[in-house]
């Protein structure tokens, strides 16, 4: 049987209501992720670790520290499960699909509607690797070379172009811009750090602009 193909998408998770079962390592690492997205989380464990609780302590998610129960999905719009015990996970499961909620499971592929990639981050920029379940270690073996490609001038550079985007009208005119931006001179002097001349060339990229509209 051939290895399902995933379709890579990047979630914007801010005030979405979130659950998530169990609190182990796994559940740890998705809860700091899930919070750093904006989710409002709520994490359902019969025992939970320093880190999780002291989250739940600091107002940054709600813990309901028990069992799962059936009807736990209900109200959520997305559901993650990080617990060793294959019957909560598939009983999660199960109620979740039929509310018409998307789950992952940690670690058991075929439960899931959707897989993690292993993430890191810089600034604004994000790699993502994916494996589609089969090889997490792989994923981050990958992940950490290609983050170490990501430089300080890529990230001045996405804050640049996620400025103008957010001042400069829609259309053809600014996409030449941007790209112009990225792949030119000015893109070349913030990858080698020298901010004052990157500034000039986009300024005089600026008055061109106006001057064009």
């Amino acid at each position: 049987m051939s290895t399902p193909v995933d379709f890579p998408v990047c979630l914007r998770l801010g005030g979405k209501r979130v659950l998530l079962v169990g609190a182990g390592t796994i559940a740890e690492e998705r809860s700091r992720q899930l919070i750093e997205a904006g989710a409002r989380l709520r994490v359902v464990a019969p025992v939970v670790g320093a880190n999780i609780r002291e989250l739940a302590d600091a107002g940054r998610l709600e813990l309901l520290e028990r069992a799962w129960e059936p009807g736990d999905t209900r109200g959520q719009e997305l559901v993650f499960v990080a617990t060793d015990d294959m019957r909560v996970s598939e009983a999660v499961a199960a109620e979740a699909r039929a509310l018409g909620l998307w789950l992952n499971t940690a670690d058991v592929p075929e439960l899931c509607d959707f897989t993690l990639p292993s993430v890191g981050r810089r600034g604004p920029i994000v790699v993502a690797v994916s494996t589609s379940g089969q090889a997490p270690a792989l994923a981050r073996l990958l992940r950490r070379r290609l983050l170490e490609q990501v430089l300080p001038g890529h990230v001045r550079l996405a804050r640049l172009t996620g400025w103008l985007r957010k001042r400069l009208p829609r259309g053809p005119e600014r996409m030449r811009l941007l790209k112009q931006l990225v792949e030119g001179e000015a893109g070349e002097l913030l990858m080698r750090g020298q901010r004052r001349e990157a500034w000039a060339r986009v300024r005089a990229a600026l008055e061109t602009f106006g001057d064009r509209t």
